[in-house]
């Protein structure tokens, strides 16, 4: 008999649009029953999960959500990205993320995960241009798409992102509703 996959903490969580801080505690209340591997993380049944749901009125297992788009906004002019980050957070249709220079950026890509990275092309340390390279030229990144942003509007500039690998380009200042069409072309849902 084929025994049945075990779910992490990070796939209930992800069901149930909670923290996996929330999933531990529902663990350790006695809520939801679950393992311990040896590495000291919990595993949750499928069916204890999935009457654990039915128990609670939540939607069931095999129903999985979508998952909101995961947006990184780098900018280190800090009332644009303050501004960015304050409209896409009105949506609730993104998981956003912020970074204030090219640095930070890459650092975070690598543990936030993005589909998407808002890059101004004019920074301190990394540029825009030299991370959206770097994004796109390597095999675990390229898939993520990347909407160049700068205050320095040129045709030299926009070509020059497009030849790093950028997506779209937008010129600052843009108006929000630009920004939110133009992330619904770049992250369809």
């Amino acid at each position: 008999m084929k025994s049945e996959r075990l779910l992490t903490t990070g796939e209930v969580a992800a069901h149930c649009r909670v923290s996996y801080e929330t999933v531990n505690n529902w663990i350790k209340s006695g809520k939801l029953v679950a393992y311990v591997t040896p590495g000291k993380h919990h595993r949750i049944p499928r069916a204890g999960f999935r009457d654990f749901l039915q128990q609670h009125n939540w939607p069931p297992f095999d129903e999985v959500p979508a998952a909101k788009p995961r947006v990184l906004v780098v900018d280190d002019d800090q009332p644009v990205l303050k501004g960015i980050l304050r409209n896409l957070s009105r949506t609730g249709d993104y998981e956003l993320a912020t970074a204030a220079d090219g640095f930070e950026a890459g650092l975070l890509i690598a543990k936030f995960k993005p589909d998407l990275v808002i890059l101004n092309l004019v920074m301190r340390r990394v540029d825009g241009f030299e991370l959206c390279q770097k994004i796109k030229s390597s095999p675990e990144t390229r898939r993520i798409g990347v909407l160049a942003i700068t205050g320095h509007s040129s045709e030299e500039n926009m070509q020059q992102a497009l030849a790093a690998g950028a997506d779209a380009f937008l010129t600052k200042p843009f108006a929000m509703k630009t920004l939110q069409k133009t992330l619904q072309k770049l992250c369809p849902r």
